[in-house]
């Protein structure tokens, strides 16, 4: 599947005319934005296109009053960059061999028009909502998760990372439980303190059983438990829990073999 190039034909449910006007982020050339597509709010504080691009958490869909918006190449916050969103209370959107034995599962963006209930098929697992209706073959209603990261523990989202390959995390993992399927031995980046709360909860878990460390390592200097890494997640089924104090990363809880 493929971000939209034409109008989503999905319905919505409205709360209420619940629109939203902001800017989107840097655009390096001319961009359309469909209507009905989905948005997010990515890590400069401005909307993007809800795909599996980047990290972001949920905003609304295109508005599109007059047709779907064309938006020139510009700078986040440029007055010509605002596009209006709105809000439903729930919207249709495809989701593969959905059924209603999924209703209540986290959804997850495949790209700006359509979701999955798998995030170990995604790069950064940003969480739409979650199922409530099937509408018809492969179309669910989905309800928004408007509250942001706090969303990601309200759903008990999940995020897989790569099996290889040092990865970072976002402030938007923030409250998610991160599955480690890795091979071999390799470096997680946890998100800036200062992006993280005090209070703020990133659960890890071990799943493969190879004999190779996953090394947690605090952004820039920061430190867990007063070590700059935590090296200890190494076999099957270890599993770990950090808290934010809003300067350096507690390990909260462990499970370490």
């Amino acid at each position: 599947m493929a971000n939209a190039t034409a109008n989503v034909k999905k319905g919505t449910v409205s709360w209420s005319e619940e629109y939203i006007q902001r800017s989107t982020e840097t655009l390096a050339s001319e961009t359309t934005f469909y209507r009905n597509a989905m948005i997010g709010v990515d890590s400069t504080g401005y909307f993007c296109k809800g795909d599996d691009a980047q990290a972001w958490i949920f905003a609304g869909v295109v508005r599109g009053r007059e047709g779907d918006p064309v938006l020139a190449a510009g700078t986040a916050g440029d007055a010509a960059l605002a596009l209006d969103i709105h809000q439903p209370k729930r919207f249709e959107l495809t989701i593969s061999s959905v059924a209603v034995t999924d209703i209540g599962k986290p959804v997850y963006a495949i790209d700006d028009q359509t979701g999955t209930l798998d995030p170990s098929t995604r790069t950064y697992a940003n969480v739409v909502g979650h199922v409530v209706d099937v509408v018809a073959t492969n179309i669910a209603l989905v309800e928004p998760a408007y509250d942001g990261v706090a969303g990601n523990a309200r759903l008990q989202a999940a995020k897989f990372t790569a099996a290889t390959g040092t990865q970072t995390l976002s402030k938007f993992d923030v409250g998610k439980t991160v599955f480690l399927p890795n091979t071999a031995g390799h470096t997680l980046n946890l998100p800036a303190v200062a992006d993280c709360p005090a209070g703020s909860v990133i659960r890890f878990v071990k799943t493969t059983s190879d004999a190779a460390a996953v090394t947690l390592d605090g952004n820039s200097s920061e430190t867990i438990d007063g070590s700059t890494t935590l090296a200890t997640i190494d076999a099957q089924y270890d599993c770990a829990t950090l808290v934010s104090t809003g300067s350096a990363w507690i390990v909260l809880s462990r499970d370490i073999t």
